[in-house]
């Protein structure tokens, strides 16, 4: 499945909307850029493909990766396809709560961090893993190694510069998450 077919399942389908809608944070109707002039570093194409509930925004660089850009100026490159970043949000849908962990929490071991931050969400029923995996199902996703997929999250926001890292339309950068 393309792309495009990904993210207009997504938008079609009221179950998969409200999922990625919350818990995921990812809006697929909300195609509106964070704010208008931004650019990558590297000067390849940046398409908006999703908002988020504070006003941030999703974008495909180059036609390929997942780059999320805060309402604050933060921005993190998610992973090297936007498949990819999908099987992260049907294995961990609070995967936006690891951007905002301490530099020290994050360098911890991920199998670690993703006990704790499981156990400190799991009785929010909004988390609940079943929900997860009806979303990747209905996408055709394979149900992601949810240690390898957070894995690659963070070695995608260790990536996120020089290349992904967005500038504004003053030219200041963005700070990496």
């Amino acid at each position: 499945m393309s792309d495009r077919e990904l993210l207009d399942r997504i938008a079609e389908q009221p179950e998969l909307f409200r999922y990625f809608e919350w818990p995921c944070d990812f809006d697929v109707t909300r195609r509106d850029p964070v704010e208008p002039g931004l650019a990558l570093r590297s000067g390849a194409a940046l398409t908006p493909v999703a908002g988020c509930g504070a006003g941030g925004s999703y974008f495909l660089a180059d036609g390929a990766s997942l780059l999320y850009a805060s309402s604050e100026g933060e921005c993190a490159l998610l992973a090297g396809s936007l498949r990819t970043a999908l099987e992260l949000m049907t294995a961990v849908p609070f995967w936006k709560e690891y951007l905002h962990l301490s530099p020290s929490r994050r360098a911890r071991p991920v199998a670690g961090v993703l006990a704790e931050l499981d156990e400190e969400l799991s009785g929010l029923p909004e988390f609940d893993p079943a929900r997860g995996r009806s979303a990747a199902r209905a996408l055709g996703l394979a149900p992601g190694d949810r240690v390898a997929l957070l894995t690659g999250l963070r070695e995608a926001i260790d990536r996120t510069a020089p290349a992904h890292l967005l500038h504004n339309a003053a030219g200041d950068p963005y700070t990496v998450f």
